[in-house]
């Protein structure tokens, strides 16, 4: 991507060399020659860097800087200062300025400064996407057990997770589509990049443009200032689109273009923006019909859909059941402060048999209820405020599998280490991603099982 930087400087010989300087280094340079001026550039453009004079004749680069702080706490902000006025400049780093650079100054000095404050802009702004993804902490890592379909399903992350190519992750409401988008995030190269949802079901067609692609001043009611897109925060990351097929054909044909050209315009704006992202989109509907309805573009489901990923519900794959009421138990008992050591036969089998036409998000809801109730060690019936009751197996004795949620817990762990290390061709640390946990544990879970190392 290229910089945005905007010169405010009101000597016409300074801003021409600077303009010209920065310009051939690759930037995107606006000038402005008076504060005023500059501020209403501020409101209408996202800049990456701003480079002002501190002596001007209507706002001083102080005033302007001040202007800017009121909106944007990180805006990186470099003050150009004459040598009587460095004391003022020093003010200035306390108000937030990224530095000072005084007049004569040589090009090379300016290049090295400039890049030192794009550099602090970009790792502010990816500090607070992450200190957004680790507070939020509703979505925690994907519980992989035994079943032949989410085994074949690892398979196939492994052999995509580190490429370019855009995902379609289709599936029912509650099955973990996004948990499954993470995955595949956390285990490719982009990794340490942002990883930015957003659902495209939630938001009228105005706003959901504003949110991808970004938008000017004015660019509608309420558009007060210039705002970046996801599509732009989200830069060498991913961007998981969540509901894709509610997205109108208006908004479609913008993000084919995005998806196909690796660039988008602003709402409201004219300036192409180049983007390197990579898409994972999600649907609990078939696109293949919407398509045949005329309701979703063929030539843009094609390109989300380089690799199509069926995630099944959970009564196709019960067997992940013991795992995921492990994890939903530990989770739910450290959030409230309980202590549950145990899990009587007849919920479990309770569990086991339900028909979970809400998948996963139906089961996590039922243990919250149950945590929240129970008033002993034991998660019984009673905590679950359910009345259905778990069908008698033949001469009143259960599936024997069920009677103890450690043993299952235990022999979905040591099943789904041996599929991970299958997946990852025995590549440890591979298969420690996988599983979402650390290479540490991985071992130590390899010794308890008694695997070889």
């Amino acid at each position: 991507m290229s910089e945005k930087i905007l010169i405010v400087e009101d000597e016409p010989e300074m801003i021409r060399a600077l303009s010209r300087f920065l310009t051939r280094l690759g930037y995107q340079v606006q000038t402005e020659e008076s504060g005023e001026d500059a501020w209403k550039a501020i409101e209408e453009t996202m800049f990456d860097l701003i480079i002002s004079d501190m002596a001007m004749d209507d706002i001083s680069g102080l005033e302007l800087l001040e202007r800017v702080r009121t909106t944007d706490s990180a805006l990186p902000f470099i003050i150009i200062t004459g040598v009587g006025t460095i004391e003022t400049a020093v003010e200035a780093i306390k108000l937030g300025a990224f530095h000072y650079i005084t007049k004569p100054f040589k090009l090379r000095d300016m290049e090295i400064l400039v890049k030192r404050a794009l550099e602090y802009g970009k790792l502010h702004r990816k500090l607070d996407v992450l200190r957004v993804q680790e507070e939020d902490d509703e979505f925690p890592k994907m519980v992989v057990g035994y079943s032949k379909s989410m085994q074949e399903l690892l398979r196939r992350i492994e052999k995509i997770s580190d490429s370019h190519a855009t995902v379609l992750i289709q599936g029912e409401t509650g099955t973990g589509k996004e948990l499954l988008a993470r995955t595949i995030h956390q285990n490719s190269s982009r990794r340490e990049y942002p990883f930015l949802p957003i659902d495209c079901s939630a938001l009228t067609e105005t706003l959901l443009e504003s949110e991808l692609f970004g938008h000017v001043k004015g660019a509608f009611t309420g558009a007060i200032r210039a705002k970046r897109g996801l599509l732009e925060e989200a830069q060498e990351g991913t961007i998981f689109l969540d509901e894709i097929s509610e997205i109108k054909l208006s908004t479609q044909v913008k993000l084919l273009r995005a998806v196909q050209e690796r660039e988008i315009k602003p709402v409201g704006g004219n300036r192409p923006v180049k983007i390197n992202v990579r898409f994972i989109s999600a649907t609990n509907r078939d696109l293949n019909t919407a398509v045949d309805q005329g309701l979703f573009r063929e030539d843009l489901y094609y390109r989300l859909a380089v690799v199509p990923l069926y995630l099944p519900p959970l009564r196709e794959r019960r067997e992940e059941i013991p795992l995921l009421i492990d994890h939903f138990l530990k989770k739910f008992c450290k959030m409230y402060k309980k202590k549950i050591s145990s899990v009587k036969p007849n919920v479990l089998h309770m569990l086991y048999n339900m028909p979970w036409k809400g998948n996963i998000r139906e089961l996590a809801n039922i243990l919250e209820r149950g945590v929240l109730l129970s008033e002993n060690e034991t998660l019984t019936l009673d905590c679950l405020c359910m009345e259905f009751q778990a069908p008698i197996e033949k001469n009143g004795v259960m599936n024997k599998q069920l009677l103890s949620l450690k043993q299952a817990v235990e022999e979905a762990e040591r099943q789904a280490i041996v599929q991970a290390l299958n997946a990852s061709n025995n590549n440890r640390s591979m298969a420690a991603r996988l599983l979402g946990i650390s290479r540490r544990a991985f071992y130590d879970k390899m010794a308890m099982y008694n695997l070889q190392l």
